[in-house]
């Protein structure tokens, strides 16, 4: 069994160490809370404690098991990257065959063009002003190791090492450039520069510097899409570039790219370049400078001897006859037929046609040009590659491949297309969200993540039932309206990245984590500014900074500051995941995917979740201390114990014995951020590309696996991290070949506008569909305690106000504003006090409803024999100073509470050996009867939708819900006597009065 690096064991028990010290403190935590084994703030604070030193003990035993540093030297990251170099390239020149026994001989001596620079300089070596002048005359064929030996030994007579290569299309430039790759990397000496082939095709000269061209273009390749090493490596002269394909870059950035090689690259950096011999001439012809001190050698033409040869050497089927072929080319070397053969990409293109395909080799005299034969083998080299093989995938029906040959040249023009319209060769797949995407798409994937998170708040309430614990209708639809808009800000406000890789570093973990958290702040800043200083603006002018106005303020803000430190730490985290890699990887795009995917899943995955567990907590302490320090400020009544006040608040907001409040509070909102991180990656967002595009029937269902088949039959070749055509001919080809409509260059103002207009008209649209589907809040009061003396009974105002109305032992009625905690006159909010008490005081708390004050008189009915029934006839007194009751309930038994309009009644009954909490349904006359977990029958209050009933005995309140009889009782943990209590219409807000204020808590439970 292969034994782990020290540095990876070590690193893996440091990690083991830091979650065995989080799993600690959370349990230690959680059995505090759960407990409830403390009684002041500086018990609580003994505990904070104790969790810091243990965390730090383990992180002080940590520090014995360091980590290995990652090489900072220059010469050893270099051979870290020369390894990773030559292992793609080995696998690219597997994949092109190039290894078989007889290759196509290539031949190449000096130009005889204008384009090198003065002997004297090309030539002169490190000597005192010695010229040595090397051969530049070659031949390569036979053993492919023997010839990459010979071309790197040949490379490096030239004194600078610095070499151009011209050559006709397909004459085989890019193939000498991998081959000199593996043959000086064959060869290589430690420390020594790594030879890195770079296509050129990608690179915008007036736009990107070449040093952070080739950072980048490395950083993706090999590193994760991080620069830190390419960077070091380049500055210290460890790399050898071959550029290849400058004739593939727009025509207007040639001479700059020549004159910023020549600027950029000093006289210690190895430069090959290659370019078409036309192109190139035009390129110095146009004024610019040759590249300086290199010589330029060009490959000369396949032979006509070479060219029969190597026809002759393949296995013909049956019917297939070159002879007429090869007589025209002996009796006319210099004829469009020979011109047409005279490279190996063409003749490769013909052995593959004619050996796969049921065509006669006779047809090519029928030409008259080179361009039209090599057009003719371009067109029909898609079907050869997919025509059956025995020895990959004979046996197929004809019907079966010639379908796949038609779908795969379909999807070839669709990507040589796109490859056009953006004057790129490099098929890189992290680009193609970006620039395929429809503007709209955000809209959609917005809309998708806002109905995802719709529904799953509605499935929670279906699974519920109607117990009044399940969230509002209007609470999902707030939910999903929020996903949406966060997610289509996300899509548009940032784009994409390149790929990244997951990689666990200690070694800057500091900057990390403060680069995360900074951009937290960022983030939060950007919407919090503008929104602050308008609403500063709007209460100054309104003239509205009174001490209720300002609680209003302080305690939100002081939430939304937790929620924003929890979204820094999250990030941070993050970003900590982010680390610089120590070593490079091989490229290819299949391991990029992979590579990014883990990274987004662990990062995502990582951020939400401790955005999730962090964010209710951070935004409840927050307010809590805000609170505390409010109250001290302006002299409002607290709690008597504020570590007391702290935990039960922080209890009721996480909701750990909830499970739809601990949805709401921790997996939620962590599902959301992680959504959103995802969306700034590369792998998401091109997943959802490629499936979109694969619905319309533009690309296939799994891209890569398509591409990576095409490389294996020939039609494409891996560069790096990207594919690319396997000669720029043939991407030309195709796309020539698509609709004249699906060749025309996107204007990108156009795209740019429409997402500007969807963005705004959706956010629009949701925000007005919010503002019309979001009813009232009159159950959910910002102001958390009322001081409204000691009451006797009370209950919340009518459904829709923001009310809540109290009858002290003297029979006063008050009306309070549960938004602003003031208390409101309210002259239709009185009745004679007649009708609550016969004295001065109660003999018992009358019964208070939305409506009025329910009052009975005891009466008794002769049943005729000899037996009497007692009951009592309840009357309801209405606000508003009516000498006359306006309903009259008849019941038997005690009423403890009713709903407005007394729909549902509240009763406590005996039942058989137990006591029993009943509800009645007045309208449908269904009764609901529970265990009464109290056992006493005095101080009953009902929701006004009948959900719900709580009640308080031995310093603690009960909550039953009538759906299915379960309920709570740790709902207060005060040290003061509860006089009344009463729950909102809803049953999520309940008001409680102890110590001469009234609490209004929101009810997670």
């Amino acid at each position: 069994m292969t034994r782990l690096p020290v540095h990876v064991q070590r690193r893996y028990v440091r990690l083991s160490l830091m979650v065995l010290s989080a799993l600690a403190s959370f349990a230690l935590g959680w059995i505090l809370l759960d407990s409830g084994q403390y009684e002041d703030y500086e018990q609580l604070v003994a505990w904070i404690g104790l969790f810091v030193s243990m965390a730090a003990l383990l992180v002080s035993l940590a520090q014995f098991f360091p980590t290995l540093p990652p090489p900072t030297d220059a010469a050893q990251l270099a051979d870290d990257l020369a390894v990773s170099v030559r292992a793609q390239w080995e696998e690219e020149v597997a994949a092109r065959n190039l290894r078989t026994p007889r290759v196509i001989p290539l031949a190449w001596s000096a130009t005889r063009r204008p384009v090198a620079a003065p002997p004297e300089e090309t030539h002169r070596g490190a000597g005192d002003g010695l010229v040595l002048r090397p051969s530049l005359n070659g031949r390569l064929e036979g053993d492919f190791d023997a010839a990459a030996r010979r071309l790197a030994e040949g490379y490096r007579r030239v004194p600078a090492g610095r070499l151009v290569v011209l050559g006709e299309p397909g004459s085989g430039k890019t193939v000498l450039a991998a081959i000199l790759t593996l043959g000086l990397l064959a060869e290589r000496e430690a420390g020594a520069p790594v030879p890195v082939l770079l296509t050129l095709a990608g690179w915008d000269p007036l736009g990107e510097s070449l040093k952070d061209w080739i950072e980048r273009t490395l950083g993706t390749a090999y590193y994760g899409g991080r620069t830190e090493i390419p960077r070091m490596l380049l500055r210290a002269q460890r790399l050898l570039l071959i550029l290849d394909g400058l004739d593939e870059m727009p025509e207007a950035s040639r001479r700059d790219a020549v004159s910023t090689i020549n600027k950029s690259c000093g006289d210690g950096v190895g430069v090959v370049l290659t370019c078409r011999s036309t192109e190139f001439q035009d390129v110095i012809a146009g004024g610019a400078p040759v590249l300086r001190r290199a010589p330029v050698v060009e490959v000369a033409p396949v032979p006509t001897a070479d060219m029969i040869a190597y026809l002759s050497d393949a296995n013909w089927p049956d019917g297939v006859q070159w002879e007429p072929v090869y007589t025209h080319l002996r009796a006319n070397p210099d004829g469009p037929m020979a011109a047409a053969l005279s490279t190996p990409l063409a003749l490769t293109l013909a052995r593959t046609v004619y050996s796969n395909c049921d065509r006669d080799p006779g047809e090519l005299l029928d030409f008259d040009s080179s361009h039209a034969v090599q057009d003719h083998l371009l067109d029909h080299i898609v079907t050869a590659a997919y025509a059956p093989d025995p020895g990959r995938d004979g046996g197929r029906d004809a019907d079966v491949w010639e379908h796949d040959a038609k779908q795969a040249e379909k999807y070839l023009t669709y990507l040589a297309v796109y490859l056009q319209q953006h004057r790129e060769r490099d098929l890189v797949w992290w680009l193609l969200s970006q620039r395929l995407s429809s503007p709209l798409a955000g809209l959609a994937v917005g809309t998708a993540a806002g109905l995802l998170a719709t529904f799953t708040v509605v499935a929670r309430m279906l699974f519920v039932g109607p117990r009044s614990d399940a969230p509002p209708a209007e609470l999902a639809v707030g939910i999903g309206i929020g996903c949406a808009i966060l997610t289509m800000i996300v899509w548009y406000a940032a784009p994409g990245a390149s790929p990244g890789a997951l990689s666990l570093r200690r070694g800057g973990s500091l900057a990390r984590l403060g680069r995360g958290f900074t951009t937290g702040l960022k983030l939060a800043a950007t919407p919090a500014l503008p929104v602050g200083v308008a609403g500063a603006i709007a209460l100054s002018f309104s003239g509205a900074w009174n001490e209720a106005d300002l609680a209003d303020i302080v305690m939100p803000t002081a939430a939304v500051c937790g929620g924003v430190l929890a979204l820094c730490l999250a990030l941070a985290v993050h970003s900590w995941l982010d680390a610089p890699p120590e070593h490079s990887k091989k490229a290819s795009p299949a391991d990029l995917l992979r590579q990014d995917r883990a990274s987004s899943l662990t990062g995502a995955l990582a951020a939400g979740a401790v955005f999730g567990v962090t964010v209710a907590p951070l935004s409840t302490i927050m307010w809590s201390t805000a609170l505390i320090l409010f109250s001290e400020a302006t002299s409002t009544p607290i709690p008597p114990s504020i570590a007391t006040f702290i935990a039960d608040d922080l209890s009721n907001s996480v909701a750990y014995r909830s499970t739809w409040a601990f949805i709401l509070a921790t997996p939620l909102p962590g599902a959301v951020f992680s959504l959103l991180i995802l969306l700034t990656r590369a792998w998401p967002r091109f997943s959802i590309l490629r499936f979109s595009l694969a619905a319309q029937g533009k690309l296939p269902w799994n891209l890569l696996h398509f591409l990576s088949d095409a490389r294996d039959r020939q039609l494409l070749r891996q560069s790096a991290g990207a594919y690319q055509f396997r000669h720029v001919r043939l991407q030309e080809r195709l796309a020539s070949r698509a609709p004249a409509q699906d060749r025309s260059t996107p204007d990108p103002r156009t795209g740019h506008r429409t997402i500007q207009a969807a963005t705004g008209a959706t956010a629009v649209t949701l925000l007005l569909t919010g503002a019309l589907l979001m009813p009232g809040t009159s159950d959910r009061s910002p102001v958390e305690f009322i001081d409204t003396g000691t009451v006797a009974s009370m209950t919340f105002g009518p459904r829709g106000s923001e009310t809540l109305i109290t009858v002290d032992e003297h029979g006063n009625i008050k009306h309070w504003d549960t938004e602003t905690g003031d208390e409101v006159a309210t002259p239709d909010h009185s009745i004679p006090k007649q009708h609550l008490t016969s004295s001065d005081d109660f003999g018992s708390a009358p019964i208070v409803i939305p409506d009025g004050v329910l009052g009975y008189t005891e009466s008794v009915q002769d049943t005729g024999e000899d037996e009497f029934f007692e009951y009592r006839v309840y009357e309801l007194f209405p606000w508003g100073n009516e000498e006359h009751p306006r309903r009259t309930k008849f019941f038997e038994g005690q009423l403890n509470h009713a709903s407005a309009g007394l729909r549902y009644l509240l009763q406590s009954e005996i039942g058989g050996d137990y006591r029993l909490v009943r509800r009645l349904d007045t309208q449908t006359n269904v009764k609901v009867d529970c265990k009464n977990p109290t056992g006493t029958f005095e101080d009953w209050s009902m929701s006004g939708n009948g959900a719900r009933a709580a009640n308080e005995a031995g310093g603690r309140i009960y909550l039953m819900n009538f759906t299915d009889c379960s309920g709570t009782d740790d709902l207060w943990s005060g040290d003061k006597t509860v006089d009344s209590l009463a729950l909102s219409h809803n049953g999520r807000e309940l008001a409680l009065n102890a110590g001469g204020v009234t609490w209004i808590r929101t009810l997670a439970h």
